[in-house]
Formats: C-alpha cells, sequence, structure tokens
C-alpha cells in the first residue's frame, strides 16, 4: 500500500492523505488550531500517525516558499517534520514535489480528478497564484508576475496542458507572450473581491460577504467604470510599492466609494458581482470553444461565489457538462497535489467521481467520553422526532457527528439548525453567532422535495451547496428565513446515503410542519473556524445563546 501525503502552505492550510490514490483524510489545519486561515499546517500533520504508517511520497502545495529555512536548506520543513514524527515509521526514503509555481494546475487537478470526467476543460479563478517567471525578450531579466487566471485541458493519468493563462505585473503592461499567455497590469477579479472586502472592514478572505451585500444593491450611475477593456480597472484597484498582494481599492481618487453608507457599498458590490459573474461566464464559454471540450471543471477561490455559480447554470448551453469544486479554497490545493503525483507516477486511470466530502478527522468518540467531558449540561435521550419538535418551537440546536467536512460549507456535521419558518430567524441567529445582520443562510432540503421549493434549474442535486438557487415564489413567506433579500438560498440536497441522521431528522421536521428543509449554518461563531472537536463544541455551546447540541450518533441532546 502507498501513501501519498499533500500539504498546502498557503492561506486555508490542508494536509490530505491517499492511500493507493483514495483520499483518507483532509483537514484544514485551521480546525485544530482555531486561527482562521492559518497558513502553517503542522497541527493537522501531527495527526498523521493515526492514518498512515509510513509515507512514500509527499506533494507541497502552495504559491511559494512561505518558511523563510526553506531557501536555506534542501529538506522542506514540512517533510523535516513528518521525519520527526516517528523515526522508526516516517523516516523511510520517499519523493518530496515541491509545486510552488504550479497553484492553479494543483486546483484543475483536484476539480479534474473530482469530476468524474475522463477529460475535460479546467478554468481557474482565485486571487492570485503562483509567481511566473517571464523569458520573453521584451521584459527584463528576472521579470515575474503572478497567475490571475488558468485554463488546462486535462485528461487521465495526469496530462494538463495550458490553453490560456493570465499573468499580472506590477507595472503597466499589457502584452501576448504568446498565444497562450498574456500579461496585465490589471488584478484578477477574484483579487477584486478580496480587496474590496479588505476596505469593507472586513477580513480580505471573506470576499463572501460582499456577495452577501451585493443583494441589497442596486443600479448605480456614480459607481465608477469596474471593468475596462474587459479587465478589473487598473485605476480603481491600483498596485501598491510595486507588490500585487498591496493591491487596494482606490477611493481617494474615487471619493464617492469613501464611505461607511451601507447602500452606496451595496451598490458597489452588486456592480462587482453583476459584472464579474458576465465576464466569467463569456470566458467560460470561450474556453469551452478553444478547448473543443464540453466537460468544464471549476475551481479556484472565486468559484465559491455560489450567485454567480446558479447564473451559469442559467447561460451555459444545455450540451456542457459542469462540475464546480465544493473545495475550490487553497485548501483543496493539497488533494490536488496528492492526486497529481499518484495518477503520474503509477499512470492510474482509474476516475474517482467526488462522492463525499466528510473527510475529518475519525474521533471514535463513545457516549461514555462525552459525558466525561460533561460540567453543568443536561443529558436527555431523544428521538429524531423530539429534536424536529424542538426546533419547531424555534429553538436553537447546534448538530455534531462523525467527521467533519472538508471546505467552509456546513453539511449536517458540523451545523448549526433552525426553523425555516421564523421571520425573525435570520436576525435572531446572525445575533446568536454575532454576525453581520445582512449575512443570509443557507437551507438544507430532502433531494426528493427540492424542485418542490426551489428552481434548481438543471441541477438534480445540489449536495455540496454550491449554488444560491431562486426560492419559488409561493413557498418564499413560508421560508423566510432562508430566503434572502434577492428572494434566493444558498441550497444542499440530502439524502439517505449521504447522510443518514441529517436526513432522518429533515423527515421528522416536515411531518411535524409541512417543511421539508431545516435552516443551516455552520457550527461556529464570527471570527472562529468551524468546530471539529466534541471539545471544541462543548466550548461554543456553553459559550454561546445556542439551545441545545444534538448528537444523533448517540440520540444524546445536550441543554442548558
Amino acid at each position: 500500500m502507498k501513501h501519498t501525503l499533500g500539504v498546502s502552505r498557503v492561506h486555508n492550510s490542508a494536509v490530505a492523505l491517499l492511500k493507493d490514490g483514495d483520499l483518507v483524510f483532509h483537514l484544514e489545519n485551521e480546525r485544530l488550531s482555531n486561527i482562521k486561515y492559518d497558513a502553517y499546517p503542522f497541527h493537522t500533520l501531527f495527526k498523521l500517525s493515526e492514518y498512515a504508517s509510513a509515507i512514500d511520497n509527499i506533494a507541497i502545495a502552495g504559491v511559494g516558499k512561505t518558511v523563510p529555512v526553506e531557501y536555506y536548506q534542501n529538506l522542506d520543513v514540512y517533510t523535516t517534520f513528518v521525519n520527526y514524527l516517528s523515526k522508526e515509521s516516517f523516516e523511510k526514503e520517499k519523493t518530496v514535489y515541491d509545486f510552488w509555481q504550479n497553484h492553479h494546475l494543483l486546483h484543475a487537478a483536484h476539480a479534474f480528478y473530482n469530476s468524474g470526467f475522463t477529460q475535460a476543460v479546467c478554468v481557474i479563478e482565485d486571487g492570485m497564484g503562483s509567481e511566473y517567471y517571464i523569458t520573453d525578450e521584451r521584459f527584463m531579466q528576472g521579470t515575474y508576475g503572478r497567475e490571475n487566471s488558468s485554463t488546462f485541458v486535462a485528461r487521465y493519468p495526469a496530462e494538463f496542458t495550458t490553453i490560456d493563462k493570465t499573468i499580472v505585473v506590477p507595472f503597466e503592461c499589457d502584452l501576448m507572450l504568446h498565444d497562450t499567455v498574456r500579461v496585465q497590469s490589471s488584478i484578477s477579479a477574484a483579487l477584486a473581491f478580496q480587496k474590496t472586502a479588505k476596505h469593507f472592514g472586513f477580513h480580505e478572505l471573506d470576499a463572501g460577504k460582499v456577495m452577501g451585500m451585493a443583494s441589497y444593491g442596486v443600479d448605480d450611475p456614480s459607481i465608477p467604470e469596474i471593468y475596462v477593456n474587459g479587465q478589473i480597472n487598473p485605476k480603481l484597484f491600483p498596485i501598491a510599492n510595486g507588490d500585487l498582494r498591496q493591491a487596494y481599492l482606490n477611493v481617494k481618487d474615487f471619493p464617492y466609494l469613501d464611505t461607511d453608507n451601507f447602500q452606496i457599498r451595496a451598490n458597489f458590490a452588486r456592480a462587482l458581482q453583476l459584472e464579474t459573474q458576465d465576464k466569467i461566464k463569456e470566458h467560460i464559454l470561450v474556453m469551452v470553444k478553444k478547448s473543443g471540450q464540453t466537460n468544464v471543471c471549476l475551481s479556484g477561490g472565486y468559484f465559491l461565489n455560489c450567485v454567480a455559480n446558479y447564473e451559469f447554470l442559467k447561460d451555459l448551453p444545455t450540451d456542457i457538462n459542469v462540475y464546480i469544486e465544493p473545495v475550490s479554497s487553497d485548501a483543496g490545493t493539497s488533494i490536488g497535489a496528492a492526486k497529481v503525483v499518484w495518477h503520474s507516477t503509477t499512470k492510474d486511470t482509474t476516475v474517482r467521481p467526488l462522492t463525499t466530502i466528510y473527510n475529518g478527522l475519525e474521533h471514535n468518540y463513545t457516549a461514555d467520553i462525552i459525558k466525561s467531558k460533561l460540567k453543568d449540561e443536561i443529558v436527555y435521550t431523544v428521538s429524531y422526532l423530539d429534536v424536529a419538535k424542538i426546533l419547531a418551537d424555534k429553538k436553537i440546536v447546534a448538530l455534531y457527528q462523525g467527521r467533519s467536512e472538508s471546505g467552509p460549507r456546513a453539511l449536517g456535521n458540523r451545523s448549526i439548525i433552525y426553523d425555516p419558518r421564523d421571520v425573525n430567524g435570520k436576525d435572531h441567529v446572525n445575533t446568536v453567532k454575532q454576525r453581520e445582520s445582512f449575512r443570509p443562510f443557507a437551507g438544507t432540503v430532502l433531494k426528493e422535495r427540492a424542485h418542490d421549493w426551489f428552481d434548481m434549474r438543471s441541477l438534480d442535486e445540489s449536495p455540496y451547496m454550491m449554488y444560491a438557487v431562486d426560492v419559488l415564489k409561493e413557498k418564499q413567506l413560508t421560508i423566510p428565513a432562508i430566503t434572502h433579500v434577492d428572494g434566493t438560498c444558498r441550497v444542499q440536497t440530502v439524502t439517505q446515503e449521504q447522510n443518514l441522521h441529517f436526513y432522518n431528522l429533515i423527515s421528522e421536521f416536515e411531518k411535524v410542519t409541512d417543511v421539508p428543509i431545516l435552516f443551516n449554518t455552520s457550527f461556529n461563531l464570527a471570527g472562529n473556524a468551524i468546530v471539529e472537536t466534541i471539545d471544541d463544541a462543548l466550548k461554543t455551546f456553553r459559550t454561546s445563546d445556542i439551545d441545545y447540541l444534538y448528537l444523533p450518533e448517540f440520540q444524546m441532546l445536550l441543554g442548558k
């Protein structure tokens, strides 16, 4: 048996482990450190010995060598750390693959190998990717930029052919190196979202908040031109000090945006959202035509934009098959790196379509272990129906079971759930979670009932909550807590096979309320990572106004 380790050493750092090509473990480090977007995956690496007795290959992802000592020694710090864990088992001969110059390729690989396609065009859009050194004679020696967007044609076992790439440089430029690579001075669309989030006072990586604000916006002729010649306006988003990471929203030259006024900010967010999704859609269509492929994989942080993803379903031709990677953040590149190494070294052509993202730690708790951790909590033995009635009584219930979900979406293993019928539900749960009042919530619906409540367009299911779909007009007043101001809801469909306990609970809730849907949000408070361990869950429960903690594997309900 061969073990391939994937390590992502950038924000959203994560560790992935393959056994003979199958993913057996994947976890973002923030789930153990509780440092949002943690860049150093050592907490998770420390768990490796629970899943493997030896490592054969190490694949390292990231956009650069982020630990300075790596510049001065041959062995990277992550391999050194793995060797340190157990000299008897891990310090065997292994091959290390460092993909620090292939960030977008790893996004593509992760999506492609999960898609179930045997060949596809992979479109990557994120904030910025790896350094790209420009050898063209028109540039000074040593000039480099960063990947803005990339497109590959992918085939088994590990063929990724670049057919389009845009590179951003911190000086005025707009040149084609050849028919594949363009060098420009406009930042990526995804980075524009990040810099807008930062200007609005959020964490730069909380670009999803900008998407949420956009629904409150209206047409505003005072909003400056966001796109110029098809690219982000470099005057609106200039690059400071020759450092792409210091790009910013230029309110000095565009003073209309220099305001705390929510409506003006929402209007700008709306313009950015609508114009960007149109540009990305056009780009996808061009790449489909250029590649000759009808199977499309989308990945990179931009494609966590579930509003845009839904619009793509409406506007892309019906003969195009689209797969959007649910772990499109940089956490997914650890899986992409491991998969590239496995398939390229073994020539394995086995197709492994994604079937689950419950890939976190196997905690193997027992009821006695959980009870030994309790303090003043009241323990109830309950049925699904009991919990459904509690939810129908407008109580907030935290749901904790099994292995945690990969990626940013709570899918019923680390969720806070509530009654979607409560007209005050959004405000109530936002207050309890200490989130901004404008932020919407998701809903989880029984798969077989999804089309009765939502316009799913071409979707048969949405198991990974990657689309904000229209709530049917006649249903919007029934589920106001999860119907956003624009009439949409980020939706997860669920089956018994995907999540038995969650499915059964929603089924009982439907018997009580005639609504086959639960309000669903991640089990954490604002500023904290989603809980991973039962200790995390208990701490969050104790320090919040969450009413109950439900452990369905033991049909145990904890009260205060």
